[in-house]
């Protein structure tokens, strides 16, 4: 069940990031809509369950996306190998730790992807525009990241609480 869910909400995500954000007048630069996706299923997700979800959606992004292959895929893992990292030493249910960390996510993939774009196109955006796309893609996740953060740690309680349910019930079923 959980990866029918994954499934679904990733799908929705990209749709909502492709189709429907760019038709936003009032949005300029939004950040990636996948990375507190990520943030979420690497901070409190097991591996076996999280890591083939990190892999599709960097390659369905890839093909969405017209840029170079890879670019997605390879920043989404290794967020998810930082994110995975760094909930051992912080404790990843905090609100304020969990936008600090989608803050870290956004300036990450933004230097990853500028990076890339002037390797490939030999210095494409100056130093100016690279500052107001990020601080500005900074300013939706500090109006938008306290409601994310708030949505994924009701997520693990949620699927805490249902895991911890089946297991009670697989115990009971076995002992009986």
């Amino acid at each position: 069940m959980s990866y029918f869910i994954y499934i679904v909400s990733s799908l929705c995500l990209v749709t909502l990031q492709t189709a429907l954000i760019p038709r936003l007048g009032f949005v300029g630069h939004f950040f990636d809509l996948l990375l507190p996706w990520v943030i979420y299923l690497a901070a409190f997700r097991p591996v076996h369950e999280a890591l083939p979800f990190v892999v599709f959606m960097g390659a369905l992004m890839d093909n969405l996306s017209g840029g170079p292959f890879g670019l997605f895929l390879t920043s989404y893992v290794w967020l998810y190998i930082a994110v995975r990292l760094a909930a051992t030493v912080v404790r990843a249910e905090n609100a304020m730790v969990l936008v600090l960390i989608i803050i870290a996510a956004v300036v990450f993939q933004n230097t990853f992807f500028f990076m890339a774009i002037n390797m490939a196109l030999g210095g494409g955006h100056t130093t100016g525009e690279v500052i107001r796309v990020v601080s500005e893609q900074i300013g939706w996740v500090l109006l938008t990241g306290p409601l994310i953060a708030l949505g994924m740690r009701q997520a693990k309680r949620l699927t805490s609480r249902r895991t911890r349910k089946v297991v009670e019930s697989q115990a009971a079923t076995h002992v009986g």
